[in-house]
């Protein structure tokens, strides 16, 4: 595609930029003011939040992208209709619409919108799809969103791309060491510390906290302040799932997680074993489609922000109290912790020295692009390692990856993994295998094996053991040897359930009214599917302790 226009004809994209039937117009009308523009006026600059809904009647809107010199992305005709997913998230949006000629628009509320999705079923179906394709689209242009200027393999330049990947903030990275880096740095005055953060308006950031930058890119939703039916915390596949399941349901809900929309699953390049894809879907698609959901039906999302404590509800009727980082103290009927898993960090020597610059706990785009064909290191023998091994793989053919298993590939991988990789010539498995050092000077230059030889690589990702991350909850909520939360008949065979009265609803913990799902509780299954299905039963048992009070 070419990089100076997104298309050059709206009918041969159907999908991203449908006509509007005379019907969804009709419907849409009592919801729309008429509104004018003459030739060449705005209809919207890039950087406007909570942009309303405009629906062309006649004349047009032409989309520019000021991130890449105001060039033509795409114009908008009769029955046609201007946003993408910023739309949806009311988030600022990262192009401008100007009309073109005598413009005649339908114009909905952005407080509306919500209402277009939901009572207008066909509306919104086609809206929504619209929304994410015209993103892919867009990303596809090459420069897109925020400038991000910093060195690739930095551990703050990191955080910031990883925390704008997991919140689909559109960006372009520019390593600091290149001549386009370079170039930007000094037409911004040279500075000393990095990254840097350029927004469409022209402001910057250097290096900022990233709440700070969650509120400069729009991200940041101050947490609520009333008395919510449910409270869930981490983002994850069985957040997400509970946050749609719950608001779909008229159930008042906040989402709430440290970094953004994802969890472990977002980490994942691809996952082909989730009902309903067969051709498989990233990580990032699932979150972001999920969320895109979940908004739909009136749930709230906060990030990044932590719970530091939970003050359990004192009597039946009461609130369990949230103390956020933020300095909210969030109330909640009931709470639902899937706040997933850590990955252990690699006990090799060097390990820590290259974190972020070398050795990662992901594999994304944001990870991938900084090692184009440079041979590389995977270490696990679950799926993730599987999957990360099969995209790194894939996405440079004349590069080795070597995949490192503790013991033997097969016992903790799905089949139709183990036999993809064994099939794939550029991937090396090495069983039996561990990392002893990780060497280099400024950057990785290899590894060290416990049993033998040494790999010369640029990067290792890392997928081994697991740790709850639930280390912040209080001694109240029992956990197992592992550190797993335990719920229902388990906290119950416990003897620390605290009611006599009742037993325990099957994800409820050990105190009344905080539930456990995904991969934090103890007996789950760690794959999507079920991580998915937890946070639907967490549903029902929220529907009957609300309807208990416990």
């Amino acid at each position: 595609m070419d990089s100076t226009n997104l298309v050059t004809d709206t009918s041969s994209e159907p999908i991203a930029f449908p006509r509007l039937t005379a019907e969804d117009l009709a419907l849409l009308k009592p919801l729309a003011t008429p509104c004018t523009y003459e030739d060449g006026q705005t209809v919207f600059n890039a950087g406007s939040a909570d942009l309303d809904l405009f629906v062309v009647e006649s004349g047009a809107i032409e989309i520019l992208n000021p991130s890449n010199e105001n060039r033509h992305v795409v114009t908008h005709g009769p029955g046609q209709f201007a946003g993408d997913i910023d739309l949806l998230t009311r988030r600022p949006v990262i192009v401008s619409g100007i009309a073109r000629g005598h413009t005649r628009l339908l114009r909905v509320p952005g407080g509306r919108l919500r209402e277009v999705l939901n009572k207008l079923p066909h509306l919104g179906e086609t809206m929504l799809i619209a929304a994410q394709e015209r993103r892919r689209l867009l990303t596809q242009t090459g420069v897109v969103g925020l400038k991000v200027v910093g060195p690739g393999k930095c551990r703050d330049t990191m955080l910031v791309r990883e925390f704008l990947f997991k919140n689909f903030v559109p960006f372009t990275w520019y390593d600091s060491a290149s001549k386009d880096g370079q170039k930007l740095l000094t037409g911004w005055g040279s500075p000393q510390k990095s990254p840097v953060i350029k927004f469409g308006d022209g402001r910057r950031l250097i290096n900022p906290e990233l709440r700070a930058l969650a509120r400069e890119a729009g991200v940041w939703r101050d947490c609520p302040t009333e008395p919510l039916d449910l409270a869930i915390i981490g983002a994850g596949p069985a957040g997400l799932a509970a946050a749609v399941y719950a608001a779909s349901e008229g159930v008042s809900t906040v989402v709430l997680d440290r970094l953004g929309p994802g969890g472990q699953a977002g980490s994942s390049s691809k996952i082909e074993n989730f009902i309903g894809f067969p051709s498989g879907l990233s990580g990032s698609d699932l979150a972001t489609r999920s969320v895109l959901q979940m908004l739909k039906f009136g749930a709230k999302m906060a990030a990044p922000v932590a719970v530091e404590r939970i003050e359990p509800k004192a009597t039946a009727d009461d609130f369990h109290v949230l103390h956020l980082d933020c300095g909210t103290l969030l109330r909640a009927r009931t709470v639902l912790v899937a706040a997933g898993i850590n990955w252990r960090k690699l006990d090799a020597e060097g390990g820590e020295r290259f974190e972020s610059a070398g050795v990662h706990y992901a594999c994304t785009a944001v990870e991938s692009v900084l090692y184009d064909s440079q041979d590389v290191a995977v270490v696990g023998g679950g799926n993730p390692a599987g999957q990360a091994a099969m995209f790194m793989a894939e996405c440079c053919r004349t590069r080795t990856v070597y995949l490192l298993v503790r013991s033997r590939l097969g016992p903790s991988m799905s089949e139709y993994l183990v036999g993809r990789i064994r099939a794939t010539p550029n991937i090396s498995v090495h069983e039996g295998e561990e990392i002893a050092s990780v060497t280099g000077e400024r950057r990785l230059e290899s590894v060290v094996l416990r049993g033998s030889g040494t790999l010369p690589i640029s990067a290792v990702f890392v997928f081994i053991g697991a740790e709850p991350a639930c280390s912040w909850l209080p001694d109240t909520v029992v956990r197992d040897k592992l550190g797993y939360v335990l719920t229902g008949i388990d906290a119950l065979q416990s003897g620390r359930w605290p009611l006599s009265d009742r037993e325990p609803c099957p994800l409820e913990t050990t105190v009344p009214g905080i539930l456990a799902a995904g991969d934090i509780r103890a007996g789950s299954t760690k794959r999507v599917g079920f991580a998915v299905g937890d946070g639907s039963l967490a549903v029902t048992c929220v529907h009957k302790l609300i309807a208990i009070r416990q």
